[in-house]
Protein backbone atom coordinates (compact mmCIF):
# COMPACT_ATOMS: atom_id res chain seq x y z
CA UNK A 1 0.00 0.00 0.00
CA UNK A 2 2.52 2.67 0.99
CA UNK A 3 5.02 1.86 -2.07
CA UNK A 4 1.54 2.15 -4.58
CA UNK A 5 0.69 5.80 -2.77
CA UNK A 6 4.12 6.92 -2.98
CA UNK A 7 3.72 6.71 -6.89
CA UNK A 8 5.71 3.50 -7.28
CA UNK A 9 5.50 -0.13 -8.37
CA UNK A 10 4.18 -2.06 -6.08
CA UNK A 11 4.21 -6.00 -5.93
CA UNK A 12 -0.05 -6.07 -6.52
CA UNK A 13 -2.36 -3.27 -7.12
CA UNK A 14 -3.53 -2.60 -3.58
CA UNK A 15 -7.91 -2.98 -2.87
CA UNK A 16 -10.44 -1.86 -0.62
CA UNK A 17 -14.15 -2.73 -0.40
CA UNK A 18 -16.28 0.14 0.49
CA UNK A 19 -19.82 -1.46 0.79
CA UNK A 20 -23.27 -0.11 2.82
CA UNK A 21 -25.05 -2.37 5.14
CA UNK A 22 -27.39 -4.03 3.49
CA UNK A 23 -25.76 -5.08 0.88
CA UNK A 24 -22.85 -5.92 3.39
CA UNK A 25 -25.52 -8.32 5.08
CA UNK A 26 -26.22 -9.97 2.20
CA UNK A 27 -22.99 -10.47 1.46
CA UNK A 28 -22.46 -12.05 4.54
CA UNK A 29 -25.06 -14.43 4.35
CA UNK A 30 -24.22 -15.57 0.58
CA UNK A 31 -20.17 -16.44 2.12
CA UNK A 32 -21.93 -18.25 4.98
CA UNK A 33 -20.12 -15.96 7.47
CA UNK A 34 -21.76 -14.05 10.47
CA UNK A 35 -23.28 -10.77 9.84
CA UNK A 36 -20.58 -8.66 12.92
CA UNK A 37 -19.85 -5.13 10.90
CA UNK A 38 -16.93 -3.71 13.02
CA UNK A 39 -19.01 -0.52 12.52
CA UNK A 40 -21.30 1.32 10.78
CA UNK A 41 -22.70 4.89 10.47
CA UNK A 42 -25.28 6.90 9.68
CA UNK A 43 -23.74 7.50 5.51
CA UNK A 44 -24.46 4.51 4.72
CA UNK A 45 -20.89 2.86 5.40
CA UNK A 46 -20.09 -0.67 6.76
CA UNK A 47 -16.89 -1.31 7.65
CA UNK A 48 -16.77 -5.39 7.55
CA UNK A 49 -14.80 -7.00 9.62
CA UNK A 50 -11.13 -8.42 9.72
CA UNK A 51 -12.35 -11.95 8.63
CA UNK A 52 -14.29 -10.52 5.48
CA UNK A 53 -11.09 -8.38 4.62
CA UNK A 54 -8.90 -11.42 4.66
CA UNK A 55 -11.31 -13.57 2.69
CA UNK A 56 -11.07 -11.31 -0.21
CA UNK A 57 -7.80 -9.92 -0.08
CA UNK A 58 -8.48 -6.32 0.46
CA UNK A 59 -5.80 -4.84 1.88
CA UNK A 60 -7.64 -1.75 3.74
CA UNK A 61 -9.27 -1.56 7.29
CA UNK A 62 -11.59 1.44 7.85
CA UNK A 63 -12.16 2.10 11.76
CA UNK A 64 -14.25 4.45 13.40
CA UNK A 65 -12.63 7.69 14.97
CA UNK A 66 -15.24 10.82 13.72
CA UNK A 67 -18.38 10.71 15.22
CA UNK A 68 -20.42 12.77 13.02
CA UNK A 69 -23.20 10.48 14.69
CA UNK A 70 -24.08 11.13 18.04
CA UNK A 71 -21.84 8.81 20.76
CA UNK A 72 -24.02 5.27 21.39
CA UNK A 73 -25.90 5.45 17.90
CA UNK A 74 -27.52 2.27 16.67
CA UNK A 75 -28.04 2.07 12.80
CA UNK A 76 -31.87 0.74 13.51
CA UNK A 77 -33.15 3.91 14.66
CA UNK A 78 -35.02 5.90 12.19
CA UNK A 79 -34.40 9.35 13.17
CA UNK A 80 -31.14 11.33 14.90
CA UNK A 81 -30.03 14.67 15.37
CA UNK A 82 -26.20 15.19 14.71
CA UNK A 83 -23.53 16.56 16.14
CA UNK A 84 -24.05 19.83 13.72
CA UNK A 85 -27.86 20.24 14.86
CA UNK A 86 -29.67 18.81 11.46
CA UNK A 87 -32.11 16.08 12.38
CA UNK A 88 -31.22 13.25 9.87
CA UNK A 89 -34.38 10.62 9.29
CA UNK A 90 -33.73 7.13 7.67
CA UNK A 91 -35.65 6.27 4.26
CA UNK A 92 -35.78 2.91 2.57
CA UNK A 93 -34.91 2.48 -1.35
CA UNK A 94 -36.45 -1.19 -0.88
CA UNK A 95 -37.41 -3.61 1.54
CA UNK A 96 -33.70 -4.08 2.11
CA UNK A 97 -31.83 -1.17 1.11
CA UNK A 98 -31.96 2.28 3.14
CA UNK A 99 -29.85 5.58 3.85
CA UNK A 100 -30.50 8.54 5.89
CA UNK A 101 -31.19 11.43 4.63
CA UNK A 102 -31.14 15.44 5.88
CA UNK A 103 -34.50 16.52 7.38
CA UNK A 104 -34.00 19.61 8.76
CA UNK A 105 -32.02 23.09 8.05
CA UNK A 106 -31.31 24.95 10.99
CA UNK A 107 -30.35 27.77 9.29
CA UNK A 108 -32.65 28.31 6.88
CA UNK A 109 -33.38 31.63 5.52
CA UNK A 110 -30.94 33.64 7.71
CA UNK A 111 -30.20 36.58 6.05
CA UNK A 112 -26.97 38.39 8.35
CA UNK A 113 -23.76 36.74 9.18
CA UNK A 114 -24.23 37.14 13.00
CA UNK A 115 -27.03 33.96 12.74
CA UNK A 116 -24.05 31.81 11.22
CA UNK A 117 -21.77 33.24 14.44
CA UNK A 118 -24.73 32.56 16.97
CA UNK A 119 -25.62 29.16 15.96
CA UNK A 120 -24.77 26.47 18.18
CA UNK A 121 -21.40 25.25 16.63
CA UNK A 122 -20.44 21.82 18.09
CA UNK A 123 -17.06 21.43 20.13
CA UNK A 124 -14.13 19.61 18.54
CA UNK A 125 -14.24 17.12 21.39
CA UNK A 126 -18.15 16.57 20.46
CA UNK A 127 -16.79 15.03 16.76
CA UNK A 128 -13.90 12.61 18.10
CA UNK A 129 -14.36 9.79 20.26
CA UNK A 130 -10.87 8.85 21.65
CA UNK A 131 -12.12 5.93 24.17
CA UNK A 132 -13.73 4.30 21.11
CA UNK A 133 -10.83 4.56 18.71
CA UNK A 134 -7.58 4.69 20.39
CA UNK A 135 -7.61 1.30 21.30
CA UNK A 136 -9.44 -0.16 18.41
CA UNK A 137 -6.59 1.16 16.53
CA UNK A 138 -3.59 0.24 18.60
CA UNK A 139 -5.11 -3.26 18.36
CA UNK A 140 -5.91 -3.63 14.78
CA UNK A 141 -2.26 -1.95 13.96
CA UNK A 142 -0.64 -4.80 16.43
CA UNK A 143 -2.37 -8.05 14.97
CA UNK A 144 -3.27 -7.35 11.92
CA UNK A 145 -1.52 -6.22 8.32
CA UNK A 146 -3.96 -3.87 7.29
CA UNK A 147 -3.30 -0.31 5.80
CA UNK A 148 -5.51 1.10 8.42
CA UNK A 149 -7.49 4.23 7.62
CA UNK A 150 -9.88 6.78 9.27
CA UNK A 151 -12.72 9.65 8.23
CA UNK A 152 -12.68 13.08 9.52
CA UNK A 153 -12.33 16.66 8.87
CA UNK A 154 -13.70 18.20 5.99
CA UNK A 155 -17.55 18.91 4.77
CA UNK A 156 -16.40 22.29 4.67
CA UNK A 157 -18.23 23.00 1.18
CA UNK A 158 -21.12 20.57 2.08
CA UNK A 159 -21.64 21.86 5.40
CA UNK A 160 -23.70 24.94 3.94
CA UNK A 161 -25.96 22.42 2.26
CA UNK A 162 -26.65 20.69 5.61
CA UNK A 163 -27.47 23.88 7.43
CA UNK A 164 -29.24 26.17 4.69
CA UNK A 165 -30.87 23.29 2.24
CA UNK A 166 -29.23 22.21 -0.82
CA UNK A 167 -30.53 24.38 -3.35
CA UNK A 168 -30.74 27.61 -0.89
CA UNK A 169 -27.05 27.26 -0.41
CA UNK A 170 -26.36 27.14 -3.99
CA UNK A 171 -28.10 30.49 -4.06
CA UNK A 172 -26.20 31.93 -1.15
CA UNK A 173 -22.76 31.22 -2.77
CA UNK A 174 -23.83 34.04 -5.14
CA UNK A 175 -26.33 36.29 -3.56
CA UNK A 176 -24.83 36.35 0.03
CA UNK A 177 -21.29 34.85 -0.24
CA UNK A 178 -20.77 36.38 3.25
CA UNK A 179 -23.11 33.63 4.96
CA UNK A 180 -21.69 30.80 2.61
CA UNK A 181 -18.37 31.43 3.26
CA UNK A 182 -18.72 32.19 6.90
CA UNK A 183 -19.91 28.77 7.49
CA UNK A 184 -17.34 27.36 5.43
CA UNK A 185 -15.00 29.19 7.75
CA UNK A 186 -16.51 28.25 10.74
CA UNK A 187 -16.69 24.93 9.58
CA UNK A 188 -12.98 24.61 8.48
CA UNK A 189 -11.99 26.08 12.09
CA UNK A 190 -13.57 23.09 13.84
CA UNK A 191 -12.63 20.64 11.27
CA UNK A 192 -8.87 21.34 11.46
CA UNK A 193 -8.85 21.37 15.75
CA UNK A 194 -10.58 17.92 15.11
CA UNK A 195 -8.27 16.68 12.85
CA UNK A 196 -5.65 17.89 15.51
CA UNK A 197 -7.02 15.60 17.94
CA UNK A 198 -7.55 12.61 15.84
CA UNK A 199 -3.59 12.95 14.50
CA UNK A 200 -1.95 13.45 18.08
CA UNK A 201 -3.90 10.27 19.28
CA UNK A 202 -3.86 7.40 16.53
CA UNK A 203 -1.95 8.91 13.35
CA UNK A 204 0.87 6.91 14.08
CA UNK A 205 -1.12 3.84 13.38
CA UNK A 206 -2.81 4.90 10.04
CA UNK A 207 -1.31 4.76 6.00
CA UNK A 208 -3.98 7.48 4.91
CA UNK A 209 -6.68 9.89 6.18
CA UNK A 210 -9.88 10.52 3.98
CA UNK A 211 -11.54 14.08 4.53
CA UNK A 212 -15.45 13.78 5.15
CA UNK A 213 -18.27 14.71 1.74
CA UNK A 214 -16.51 17.52 -0.14
CA UNK A 215 -18.91 16.66 -3.05
CA UNK A 216 -18.66 19.51 -6.20
CA UNK A 217 -19.58 17.58 -8.95
CA UNK A 218 -22.68 16.06 -10.42
CA UNK A 219 -23.51 12.88 -12.78
CA UNK A 220 -23.36 15.86 -15.41
CA UNK A 221 -20.22 17.97 -14.46
CA UNK A 222 -19.12 20.61 -12.24
CA UNK A 223 -21.47 21.35 -9.35
CA UNK A 224 -19.86 24.68 -9.25
CA UNK A 225 -17.94 26.77 -11.43
CA UNK A 226 -14.16 26.01 -11.43
CA UNK A 227 -13.65 29.51 -11.46
CA UNK A 228 -15.79 29.79 -8.48
CA UNK A 229 -14.00 26.97 -6.51
CA UNK A 230 -10.07 28.07 -7.48
CA UNK A 231 -11.48 31.53 -6.18
CA UNK A 232 -13.32 30.61 -3.05
CA UNK A 233 -13.44 27.22 -1.84
CA UNK A 234 -9.60 25.97 -2.97
CA UNK A 235 -7.89 28.54 -0.54
CA UNK A 236 -10.19 27.08 2.01
CA UNK A 237 -9.82 23.30 1.46
CA UNK A 238 -5.44 24.58 0.80
CA UNK A 239 -5.57 25.55 4.35
CA UNK A 240 -7.11 22.45 5.91
CA UNK A 241 -4.99 19.99 3.84
CA UNK A 242 -2.02 21.72 4.58
CA UNK A 243 -2.94 21.46 8.23
CA UNK A 244 -4.29 18.28 8.25
CA UNK A 245 -0.89 16.80 6.19
CA UNK A 246 1.38 18.75 8.58
CA UNK A 247 -0.47 17.14 12.07
CA UNK A 248 -0.36 13.40 10.68
CA UNK A 249 3.25 13.69 9.01
CA UNK A 250 4.08 15.01 12.69
CA UNK A 251 3.45 10.73 13.20
CA UNK A 252 3.51 9.34 10.10
CA UNK A 253 5.97 11.05 7.79
CA UNK A 254 4.61 8.97 5.12
CA UNK A 255 0.89 9.64 5.90
CA UNK A 256 -1.00 10.70 2.97
CA UNK A 257 -4.67 12.59 2.68
CA UNK A 258 -7.36 11.48 0.54
CA UNK A 259 -10.36 13.96 -0.48
CA UNK A 260 -13.67 12.37 -1.84
CA UNK A 261 -15.72 14.44 -4.49
CA UNK A 262 -18.49 12.41 -6.70
CA UNK A 263 -19.44 13.19 -9.68
CA UNK A 264 -17.97 14.49 -13.06
CA UNK A 265 -14.83 16.24 -11.30
CA UNK A 266 -12.33 16.43 -13.86
CA UNK A 267 -12.30 20.03 -14.35
CA UNK A 268 -11.41 20.62 -10.42
CA UNK A 269 -8.49 17.67 -10.47
CA UNK A 270 -5.65 19.96 -11.18
CA UNK A 271 -7.17 21.80 -7.92
CA UNK A 272 -6.88 19.24 -5.99
CA UNK A 273 -3.19 18.32 -6.76
CA UNK A 274 -2.73 22.45 -5.93
CA UNK A 275 -4.51 22.42 -2.63
CA UNK A 276 -2.58 18.82 -1.24
CA UNK A 277 -4.74 16.35 -1.94
CA UNK A 278 -2.65 13.02 -3.07
CA UNK A 279 -6.11 10.55 -3.41
CA UNK A 280 -8.91 11.73 -5.14
CA UNK A 281 -11.61 9.00 -3.91
CA UNK A 282 -14.63 7.36 -5.78
CA UNK A 283 -13.37 8.24 -9.58
CA UNK A 284 -16.92 7.74 -10.88
CA UNK A 285 -15.90 6.46 -14.58
CA UNK A 286 -19.88 6.79 -15.77
CA UNK A 287 -19.73 10.80 -14.67
CA UNK A 288 -19.30 13.02 -17.43
CA UNK A 289 -15.71 13.66 -18.07
CA UNK A 290 -14.63 11.08 -15.69
CA UNK A 291 -12.28 9.23 -18.58
CA UNK A 292 -9.98 7.10 -16.22
CA UNK A 293 -7.57 6.46 -18.87
CA UNK A 294 -7.08 10.26 -19.70
CA UNK A 295 -7.05 11.34 -15.88
CA UNK A 296 -4.77 8.33 -15.10
CA UNK A 297 -1.85 9.57 -17.82
CA UNK A 298 -2.73 13.51 -17.26
CA UNK A 299 -3.05 13.06 -13.32
CA UNK A 300 -1.39 10.16 -12.66
CA UNK A 301 2.31 11.17 -11.20
CA UNK A 302 0.61 13.64 -9.18
CA UNK A 303 -2.13 12.28 -6.88
CA UNK A 304 -3.47 8.38 -6.58
CA UNK A 305 -6.70 6.77 -7.36
CA UNK A 306 -9.23 5.06 -5.16
CA UNK A 307 -12.15 3.70 -6.59
CA UNK A 308 -12.80 4.05 -10.25
CA UNK A 309 -14.80 0.15 -10.79
CA UNK A 310 -18.57 1.01 -12.32
CA UNK A 311 -20.32 -0.10 -9.03
CA UNK A 312 -23.32 2.19 -11.42
CA UNK A 313 -23.45 -0.56 -14.49
CA UNK A 314 -21.15 -2.93 -14.34
CA UNK A 315 -21.23 -4.16 -10.84
CA UNK A 316 -25.40 -3.89 -10.81
CA UNK A 317 -25.84 -5.56 -14.08
CA UNK A 318 -22.77 -6.54 -15.32
CA UNK A 319 -21.78 -10.64 -15.85
CA UNK A 320 -18.49 -11.82 -13.70
CA UNK A 321 -16.73 -11.92 -16.61
CA UNK A 322 -17.87 -7.92 -17.50
CA UNK A 323 -16.93 -7.42 -13.80
CA UNK A 324 -13.47 -8.49 -14.26
CA UNK A 325 -12.81 -6.70 -17.78
CA UNK A 326 -13.93 -3.45 -15.90
CA UNK A 327 -11.40 -4.37 -12.94
CA UNK A 328 -8.54 -5.24 -15.50
CA UNK A 329 -9.43 -1.69 -17.42
CA UNK A 330 -9.25 0.25 -13.95
CA UNK A 331 -5.82 -1.32 -12.92
CA UNK A 332 -4.47 -0.40 -16.60
CA UNK A 333 -5.80 3.42 -16.98
CA UNK A 334 -5.47 4.28 -13.35
CA UNK A 335 -2.43 2.54 -11.76
CA UNK A 336 -0.10 1.19 -14.51
CA UNK A 337 2.78 2.59 -12.19
CA UNK A 338 1.22 2.21 -8.71
CA UNK A 339 -0.76 4.85 -7.18
CA UNK A 340 -3.90 3.36 -7.43
CA UNK A 341 -6.28 1.35 -4.77
CA UNK A 342 -8.87 -0.52 -6.65
CA UNK A 343 -12.27 -0.39 -5.27
CA UNK A 344 -16.01 0.08 -6.37
CA UNK A 345 -16.44 3.89 -7.72
CA UNK A 346 -18.96 4.50 -4.63
CA UNK A 347 -20.14 1.67 -1.67
CA UNK A 348 -21.70 -1.31 -3.30
CA UNK A 349 -25.69 -1.36 -2.90
CA UNK A 350 -27.87 -3.55 -1.69
CA UNK A 351 -29.36 -5.69 -4.91
CA UNK A 352 -25.32 -5.92 -6.22
CA UNK A 353 -25.11 -9.60 -6.92
CA UNK A 354 -22.80 -11.37 -4.55
CA UNK A 355 -20.80 -13.07 -7.07
CA UNK A 356 -19.63 -9.73 -9.00
CA UNK A 357 -18.25 -8.39 -5.61
CA UNK A 358 -16.61 -11.71 -5.32
CA UNK A 359 -15.48 -11.58 -9.16
CA UNK A 360 -14.08 -8.35 -8.22
CA UNK A 361 -11.55 -8.99 -5.18
CA UNK A 362 -10.79 -12.46 -7.45
CA UNK A 363 -9.88 -10.03 -10.95
CA UNK A 364 -7.57 -7.66 -8.20
CA UNK A 365 -5.52 -10.92 -7.75
CA UNK A 366 -5.64 -11.81 -11.73
CA UNK A 367 -4.78 -9.35 -12.81
CA UNK A 368 -3.19 -6.64 -10.39
CA UNK A 369 -0.03 -7.92 -10.20
CA UNK A 370 3.07 -5.98 -11.28
CA UNK A 371 5.55 -8.72 -11.47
Amino acid sequence: METALNHQTPDRCPCDLTISPPAYQELCSYMGMAFEPYWWDSFNHAFPSPEMLEKLHVDVMHIPAYAFVPKGFDIHRDEFTDAWGVARKKIWDSETDFMYINASTPLAGIQDVEEVYAYHWPDPEELYDPDLAVPLVKSLYRDTDFALTTQFGGHLFEMGQFLLGFEDYLAYLYTEPEIAEAIMDKTREIQMKVETLVLQTIGKYLTYVRTCGEDVGTQNGPLISPDYYAAVVKPRHQAEWTHMKSEFRKQNPQGKVAVHTCGGVYPFIQHFVDAGADILNPVQPTAAGMDTARIGREFGDRICFHGGVDSVNVLMNGTTEEVKREVKKRIEDLGAHGGYICAPSHNIQSGVPCENVIALYEAVQEYGSYR
